[in-house]
């Protein structure tokens, strides 16, 4: 237990800053077709979680997204959970979100845009940007609710 937690804690402390302006330009298309731009939640603190559909550590991490889009609101007040997948096609991340009964919003991102946040080269992947649209935190692998939580009060 205290090697993860210290394995976490070294995580952290890879804080990540990068170009305020590219925070809010990624463009996203949801599952249901409508597209959508990072920029609709500046005034709040995201959670970003890129994926893979055929990710055993991201299929893993559902539970815990879902109970924090729930915890949080449900996108309604100050912190946006949402999961992106530049990897595979809208439709096969539709399907994705049917079988693990995913709650939070699923979006397809041109991965070519995730080049300034220093690319998406393993999944799960969270990225935590604070209210201003400046990505904070980036996690690379799979994280517990509780570190998840801590994450987010520390950019409130």
């Amino acid at each position: 237990m205290k090697l993860k937690r210290f394995f976490f804690l070294a995580l952290i402390c890879l804080i990540f800053f990068v170009n305020n302006s590219f925070a809010f330009n990624l463009n996203l298309i949801g599952i249901n077709g409508k597209q959508t731009n990072v920029a609709n939640f500046k005034g709040k603190v995201v959670v970003m979680t890129f994926f893979d559909i055929s990710c055993y550590y991201c299929q893993k991490e559902v539970p815990t997204l879902n109970k924090l889009y729930e915890l949080y609101g449900k996108n309604q007040k100050d912190v946006v959970i949402i999961g992106v997948d530049p990897f595979d096609h809208v439709e096969q991340i539709k399907l994705f979100g049917e079988q693990f009964s995913v709650k939070y919003p699923l979006y397809w991102g041109n991965y070519a845009q995730t080049a300034p946040l220093g690319g998406v080269f393993a999944t799960p992947t969270s990225i935590f940007i604070d209210k201003q649209g400046v990505p904070k935190v980036r996690v690379p692998g799979q994280i517990g609710e509780r570190d998840f939580i801590e994450i987010i009060r520390s950019l409130k």
